[in-house]
């Protein structure tokens, strides 16, 4: 159900917090359609740039103004000060309305921003105004929610066919931009499922990582070669092993897949390379040595999107600042959009517990910075299930306020080496009940 006109609004404020989302989400559904949109930020010093960012990213269709507050986020008289000569310069036709979205910005900002929009002064006297519309965004149930004086709020469901959110944007909200373009199609997805069945088997797995190690080699960092060094250092030195003779049935499946049966193995590292299109061997190394598995995972998540309302999804983020685009901030391994929920999946080949447990939890705390409090994420790895198990309680144990409470948190999921021959099924399950966790 879309939200009716009667909360949608020609003059909108927003409160500009740490995460821009919500005010995005907000600017993008609380406008009447076909009329001249005026959204005004009220920010601090602090979110002075996170409303300039707001600013460029919206103004092609609404006219926004910056209104600072300075460093007065908790001074009730300065906000009411400020928000009332704002005011004062609206003129308002016949029906039009003035909204306040309240979900960013500080408890305090939206306390004396409320009671400012709320109320009007007239003849000495402060009397509730008849075309103030006042609404916040529901972290936890994914709705906007609309406050009314003679009973509970009216709530609606901020689905996916009613607002999409790309990854792009959710980037460009905190002033990230990518270093290379993600990868919104997989790479040799039949070697993937191969490489997949073939992790099954642990012994076969941690073979298979040590060939990787030994196979692609940097260059040697004290070479004194500077000319040379300046030509090959981005590039691995392929130091060619035989792979071990147990492993050679699994190793022959990988290359049956792309039709290398008959190559030898260097031969073979190097048709991968071309029918992958992979531009360096160093960029080859990194793919068979657990980039893979990223690949793997982005297309179970393509093979959902449609049944589930997936409308962004790629793999491989490597995120810059705009003031810094030559630093790497961090990586992303993949994650999806549906509506404006980010959906986050750290991926690792590892199988030890304490390396998983960290990928976890950074992926969480950067889905946090993007996507807010409605982000979900997971851990796409190689421990077993006696693991998972220990994995998915420490998790529970930290988010959990009881620990003893039986009921399940899907903020983060964790999925198994023996999850991973179905894993969309697995994926689709948990979407599942992030869902129900939200009614």
């Amino acid at each position: 159900m879309d939200i009716p006109d009667k909360y949608k609004v020609e003059h909108l404020f927003l409160l500009i917090g740490e995460n821009p989302l919500p005010n995005y989400v907000a600017a993008k559904l609380l406008f009447k359609e076909g009329k001249k949109k005026t959204l005004y930020l009220i920010h601090t010093t602090g979110t002075s740039e996170t409303a300039e960012r707001l600013q460029e990213i919206l103004e092609s269709d609404i006219e926004v103004q910056l209104v600072s507050i300075n460093d007065n986020d908790s001074d009730a008289h300065e906000i009411r000060k400020v928000i009332s000569e704002e005011l004062e310069n609206i003129k308002l036709d016949n029906n039009e309305k003035i909204g306040l979205n309240y979900t960013g910005g500080t408890k305090a900002m939206s306390v004396h921003s409320y009671r400012s929009l709320f109320y009007q002064e007239q003849n000495s006297q402060y009397i509730k105004r008849s075309n103030i519309v006042l609404s916040y965004l529901d972290a936890r149930r994914l709705e906007m929610c609309f406050d009314r004086e003679d009973g509970e709020s009216d709530r609606y469901k901020v689905t996916p066919e009613m607002l999409e959110v790309n990854l792009k944007t959710i980037f460009e909200l905190h002033g990230w931009k990518f270093k290379s373009e993600p990868v919104y199609q997989p790479k040799l997805f039949e070697a993937t499922k191969a490489l997949t069945e073939f992790f099954q088997e642990k012994t076969w797995s941690d073979v298979w990582q040590n060939w990787c190690k030994e196979v692609f080699k940097y260059k040697d960092k004290n070479d004194n070669d500077r000319e040379k060094r300046r030509k090959d250092k981005d590039i691995m030195i392929l130091q060619f092993q035989p792979i071990r003779v147990e492993i050679y049935e699994g190793f022959n499946a990988i290359k049956n897949v792309i039709n290398l049966e008959k190559e030898e193995p260097k031969n073979f590292l190097e048709s991968i390379k071309n029918k992958g299109q992979f531009k360096k061997l160093e960029k080859l190394g990194k793919w068979l040595d657990g980039e893979w598995l990223e690949h793997y995972v982005l297309q179970q998540v393509i093979n959902i999107s449609e049944e589930l309302s997936i409308h962004d999804q790629a793999a491989s983020f490597h995120v810059s600042t705009t003031q810094n685009p030559k630093d790497n901030k961090f990586e992303f391994d993949v994650s999806f959009m549906r509506g404006y929920q980010l959906f986050a999946i750290s991926c690792t080949t590892d199988s030890t517990k304490p390396l998983c447990k960290s990928k976890l939890f950074e992926a969480y705390i950067r889905a946090q910075q993007l996507g807010g409090s409605e982000a979900r994420v997971a851990l796409v790895c190689c421990v077993d299930v006696k693991t998972v198990d220990r994995l998915k309680t420490e998790i529970t144990n930290v988010f959990n306020p009881d620990p003893e409470s039986s009921k399940k948190d899907y903020r983060l999921e964790v999925f198994g080496r023996e999850d991973l021959i179905d894993l969309s099924t697995k994926i689709k399950t948990w979407i599942k009940n992030v869902d129900k966790e939200a009614k």
